[in-house]
C-alpha cells in the first residue's frame, strides 16, 4: 500500500504539471496559420524592413466580452491598435520572412482624462498587450500570420491572461492605394481554444518609404480652379512641412451658401455630420515638400490630432508644395470600409484643401497656417459641399519668422482706459521695462475671479510695434531689461493660454488675446481683448463661431527700481458688456509675483560681480597649481614617466572645449565691464591650458628619450583600456537622457572633476611608490573643481533661481543639482586621497593582497612562457 500511494501521488503530480505545462505552453502556428503561410526555418536576419512592418494609431473594432463596447462617435478617443516589429528573418523559403513583433490594443476612452497618460498617469484605460507574437510573411501574397501569449488589463487592477492569432494584410508596394493595412485578431484562452470573445478588425494607415506618390497632377488641377487673393509668406518647403505638424484647424463654414441659408450642408454623407475641426496625422515630408499624411475630422478641438484613423471620419492624401503660389496642394481621397465584401481600400479622391502661411496677424486672425477645403463633386451630388475656410489652433510656439502685426483696435482703445495711460510718471525716478525687452517674454499669471477661483495661467507678449515674436522658453524669468524713461508710446499685443494645463476648463477665461498701448514712462498698458466663448456641453472646446472682442485688459508693470515692491505684474480683465447679457462675466484679477523686483535686480548684479572675481581666483589658483608641478618635475625629471599622460589630457580637454566653444568673447570689442571681465577669464583659462600642454609635452618627451620606455607605454594602455570605456559610457548614458549636444559639454567638465582616476589606474599598473604628484598639485585642482559645486548648495539656498545668470558654476559646463553637488567633491575627495596612499604606500596599496598574489603568479608564468 505504502507503494500504491508512492505510485498515486507520482502520477498525480505528473498529470498536473502536464496540464499546466498544456496550458502555458505555445500555441500551434501550424494549427491557427498554417494555411494563411506556411511555416519555414528561419536563416538570416534582416534589418532593413525594421520600420516598414510597424504602425501606429491604428483603429480596432470588435472584441466583445473583453473590451467595453460603447458609442465611438461619442468618445474622447477611439479604441486604437499599435504594432512594432522586433525582428526579421529570412527563412529557407525564398519570400517568406519569420516576424517577431509586440502589439496593443487600447480601448475607447469615454473621458479625456483617461485618455492622454502623459499629462495624467494614472488613467484608467483597458488594454491588451502582446509582447511576444512571433510568425511569418509572405511578401508575394503580403500576409502576415502571427500567435503569441499576451495579458488585458481593465486599468483597475484586474488582469487576464490571453492569447491571440493576428493575421494582417501588409501591402507590398508602398503609394496611396496601398496605404491601408487591414486585419483580424483572434483572441483565445490560455490553452488556445477559442472562447467567447467576438474577433477584433484592425485598419491602420501605413505608408512607409520609399513612397510612392500617384496624384499630384489631379491635385495641381483640383487647385488650379480655386482662385486665391491673399498673401503667403516665402517660405522653403523643407521649413513648411514641419509647421503642420501637431496642427488642429478649425471649419470655418461662415461662407458657405448653405450655412448663409441656415442649414449647413454636412461634409459629405459618408461623415454624417457636419464637422468642425481637421487634423493631419502621421505626417511624412520630404525635402521637396512632398507630404503622404491621412486626415481627421473631429468636433473637438482638444487634441484631435494624432488620434486613431476612424474610417468614417478619415481620410488619405497627398500633397505638394506649390513654389510660384507658395501653397501646400492637397488631395484626399475617401476610405472605403464596413459594407463592401472587399478589404478596406482607398476611394473617391474628390476632397481638395489649399494651406498656406499668412504674412499679417490681427487681433481676431491669429493662425499660423490657414488655408479652404472644398468638394470636387459635381453640386447636385448629396456629397458636394461648398467650399470652407479653415485656420490653425496656435498659440504661438512656432510662428513664422517675419509675421507682421497689423492692429485695427489700437487707435481707439485710448478713449477706454484711464487718463493716466498717457501721463508721465509721478516723479522721474520710475524705471520701466522697455517696449522691445517685452516681446516674446513668457510669464506665469495668476488669475482670481470674484467667485474665489483662482487658476494658474501663461502670458505673452506676443507683438510690439508691428514685430511678431514667438515664445522664448528661455526668457521664461520674466521682464527683466529695463528701458530708458520716456513718454513714448506703443502698440502691443498680448495673449494668454493654458497650453500648462490642457484638460483645466473650469474658469470663465481660458484663453484670451488683446492688443492696444503701453506707455513705458508708466508701466501701463491698455488693452480690448477677445475670447471665444466655451462650447456648451463640449468639454475643453470652444465656440469658434462666435467670438467675445467686449473685454478691456488693464495692467501695470512694477517699478524696476523699486526696493520694496515684489510683485512684477497686476491688473484686471473685464467685461464691458452689462451683466444681463450672456458672455458677460466678473472682473478677473491678475497678477504675477514670481518674477524680480528692484531689489531682486540689485542683488542678482552683485552676484554676477562676486562670481567673476570668484571664477578669476579660481582659475589663477588652478594656474597655480599646474605650475607648482611643472617645477616639481624638473627639480625631479625621473619621476616624469610616472606621470599618467591620459591624465594630463583630460586636463588639457578640461580646458579647451569651453574655450574653443567661448573663441567668439576674444573677438567681440564690448565696452560693458561684465564682458571685459568675461575676456580676461578667458585669456586666464588660456594660460591654464598653455601649462597643462606644457606638462603634458614634458610627460610625453621624458618617456620617448628614456631607453626603456616600452613598460611605460604598455602601462599608460592599461590606464585607457580601463578609463576610456568608462568616460565612453557616460557620454552615451548622457546623450541618451537629453539628446543633445550642450549636455556633452556639462559631462566634459564632470570628467575634468575625475582627472585623477587615469593616474590612479597607471599608479596600479606600474606599481609605483613616491611623490609622482605634488600635493599642491592634484589637491589643489580638486578644490577648486569643488569649489562651485559648495558654492551652488549656498546660492540655491540663499537666492532666486534665475536662468543665465550663473557665473561661477554656470550650469553650461557641469552638472549641478542637489546630488551632484555632493556626489562630485566627494568624488574628488576621494580620489585624491587613494593618490595620497598610492604615493605612501604604494600604487597597489588599495587592492587586496589575494588579487596582487594571482597578478604576480601570472607575471611568473607569462615571463616563463617568453
Amino acid at each position: 500500500m505504502h507503494h500504491l500511494g508512492i505510485l498515486f501521488l507520482i502520477l498525480a503530480f505528473w498529470t498536473i504539471s502536464s496540464a499546466s505545462a498544456a496550458s502555458h505552453g505555445e500555441i500551434s502556428y501550424a494549427e491557427h496559420c498554417g494555411d494563411t503561410v506556411p511555416e519555414s526555418e528561419a536563416t538570416a536576419l534582416v534589418v532593413k524592413h525594421f520600420d516598414h512592418i510597424s504602425f501606429r494609431n491604428g483603429y480596432f473594432s470588435g472584441g466583445a466580452g473583453l473590451f467595453s463596447q460603447v458609442d465611438t462617435s461619442a468618445v474622447f478617443a477611439p479604441p486604437s491598435v499599435n504594432f512594432q516589429t522586433k525582428s526579421l528573418h529570412k527563412t529557407e523559403k525564398n519570400g517568406t520572412l519569420r516576424i517577431q513583433a509586440a502589439m496593443t490594443l487600447f480601448g475607447a476612452s469615454q473621458n479625456q482624462r483617461q485618455h492622454r497618460r502623459r499629462f495624467s498617469p494614472h488613467a484608467v484605460v483597458e488594454e491588451a498587450t502582446f509582447e511576444d507574437l512571433a510568425g511569418f510573411w509572405s511578401e508575394s501574397t503580403g500576409k502576415v500570420c502571427m500567435v503569441g501569449r499576451g495579458v488585458y488589463s481593465d486599468g483597475q487592477g484586474k488582469s487576464i491572461l490571453l492569447s491571440a492569432v493576428l493575421i494582417l494584410n501588409l501591402p507590398t508596394v508602398s503609394n496611396l492605394n496601398t496605404s491601408l493595412i487591414d486585419g483580424e485578431v483572434e483572441i483565445l484562452n490560455r490553452v488556445g481554444e477559442p472562447n467567447n470573445f467576438s474577433s477584433i478588425t484592425v485598419l491602420a494607415y501605413y505608408a512607409p518609404n520609399p513612397y510612392h506618390f500617384t496624384i499630384f497632377p489631379q491635385a495641381t488641377s483640383s487647385c488650379s480652379a480655386v482662385k486665391i487673393e491673399e498673401d503667403s509668406s516665402e517660405i522653403e518647403p523643407a521649413r513648411a512641412c514641419p509647421f503642420l505638424f501637431t496642427q488642429v484647424f478649425r471649419i470655418d463654414h461662415k461662407n458657405s451658401a448653405d450655412c448663409a441659408e441656415g442649414s449647413c450642408r454636412p461634409l459629405g454623407k459618408s461623415l454624417g455630420f457636419t464637422p468642425r475641426f481637421l487634423s493631419l496625422n502621421q505626417i511624412f515630408c520630404l525635402e521637396n515638400g512632398s507630404i503622404n499624411f491621412y486626415l481627421d475630422f473631429s468636433n473637438s478641438s482638444s487634441y484631435p490630432y494624432d488620434m486613431p484613423m476612424r474610417p468614417e471620419r478619415s481620410l488619405v492624401g497627398e500633397a505638394y508644395w506649390d513654389r510660384q503660389r507658395k501653397q501646400f496642394c492637397l488631395l484626399t481621397c475617401r476610405v472605403i470600409n464596413a459594407d463592401s465584401p472587399e478589404h478596406p481600400h482607398v476611394g473617391a479622391c474628390d476632397v481638395g484643401l489649399t494651406l498656406w502661411f499668412p504674412t499679417v496677424m490681427t487681433l481676431k486672425e491669429r493662425s499660423d497656417v490657414v488655408g479652404r477645403i472644398w468638394s470636387n463633386k459635381d453640386k447636385k451630388d448629396v456629397e458636394y459641399f461648398d467650399m470652407a475656410s479653415i485656420h490653425s489652433l496656435n498659440d504661438g510656439w512656432n510662428r513664422i519668422h517675419g509675421l507682421k502685426y497689423n492692429y485695427t483696435e489700437a487707435d481707439s482703445v485710448g478713449n477706454s482706459c484711464s487718463n493716466r495711460i498717457t501721463t508721465s510718471s509721478e516723479s522721474g525716478h520710475q524705471v520701466y521695462p522697455g517696449p522691445k525687452s517685452l516681446g516674446g517674454v513668457r510669464l506665469g499669471i495668476n488669475m482670481n475671479d470674484a467667485k474665489g477661483k483662482r487658476m494658474w495661467r501663461e502670458a505673452n507678449f506676443m507683438s510690439v510695434g508691428d514685430s511678431v515674436f514667438e515664445h522664448h522658453y528661455r526668457r521664461k524669468s520674466g521682464i527683466r531689461s529695463s528701458g530708458a524713461a520716456n513718454t513714448s508710446i506703443w502698440n502691443v499685443g498680448f495673449e494668454i493660454t493654458k497650453r500648462s494645463n490642457p484638460f483645466d476648463d473650469d474658469f470663465e477665461i481660458n484663453e484670451l488675446v488683446a492688443e492696444g498701448v503701453y506707455n513705458s514712462a508708466t508701466g501701463r498698458f491698455c488693452m480690448k481683448g477677445c475670447r471665444y466663448p466655451k462650447q456648451p456641453g463640449q468639454y475643453g472646446t470652444l465656440d469658434y463661431e462666435s467670438i467675445d472682442c467686449e473685454i478691456l485688459v488693464s495692467i501695470q508693470l512694477a517699478d524696476l527700481l523699486d526696493e520694496d515692491d515684489e510683485v512684477h505684474l497686476d491688473g484686471t480683465i473685464r467685461s464691458t458688456r452689462i451683466q444681463s447679457q450672456p458672455l458677460y462675466f466678473d472682473t478677473i484679477k491678475i497678477s504675477s509675483s514670481n518674477n524680480m523686483g528692484g531689489r531682486e535686480i540689485n542683488r542678482s548684479v552683485w552676484r554676477m560681480d562676486v562670481e567673476l572675481i570668484m571664477v578669476i581666483i579660481t582659475l589663477t589658483f588652478s594656474c597655480i597649481c599646474i605650475a607648482l608641478q611643472i617645477f616639481h618635475v624638473k627639480k625631479q625629471p625621473h619621476i616624469l614617466p610616472s606621470v599618467s599622460i591620459t591624465m594630463l589630457l583630460v586636463l588639457v580637454l578640461g580646458y579647451a572645449i569651453p574655450l574653443v566653444l567661448n573663441f567668439e568673447a576674444l573677438l567681440m570689442h564690448q565696452t560693458k565691464w561684465i564682458s571685459a571681465h568675461k575676456v580676461i577669464v578667458r585669456m586666464i583659462s588660456i594660460i591654464g591650458l598653455f601649462l597643462s600642454l606644457r606638462l603634458a609635452q614634458l610627460a610625453w618627451s621624458s618617456r620617448s628619450s628614456a631607453e626603456d620606455n616600452r613598460e611605460s607605454w604598455v602601462q599608460e594602455r592599461h590606464a585607457l583600456k580601463w578609463c576610456l570605456p568608462l568616460y565612453a559610457a557616460g557620454a552615451l548614458l548622457a546623450w541618451l537622457r537629453s539628446s543633445e549636444w550642450a549636455v556633452l559639454i556639462s559631462y566634459s567638465g564632470f570628467v575634468l572633476d575625475g582627472f585623477l582616476l587615469p593616474q590612479i589606474v597607471f599608479n596600479m599598473a606600474q606599481q609605483s611608490k613616491g611623490k609622482v604628484l605634488t600635493p599642491f598639485f592634484y589637491v589643489g585642482i580638486v578644490v577648486t573643481r569643488a569649489l562651485p559645486h559648495l558654492y551652488d548648495v549656498y546660492r540655491s539656498r540663499s537666492y532666486v533661481a534665475i536662468h543665465s545668470t550663473n557665473i561661477y558654476g554656470s550650469e553650461e559646463w557641469d552638472f549641478y543639482s542637489t546630488a551632484w553637488d555632493i556626489i562630485i567633491p566627494c568624488e574628488g575627495l576621494l580620489l585624491a586621497s587613494i593618490v595620497y596612499l598610492q604615493q605612501r604606500f604604494g600604487g597597489e596599496c588599495m587592492v587586496p593582497k589575494r588579487l596582487r598574489m594571482r597578478v604576480y603568479q601570472y607575471e611568473e608564468v607569462t615571463g616563463a612562457a617568453i
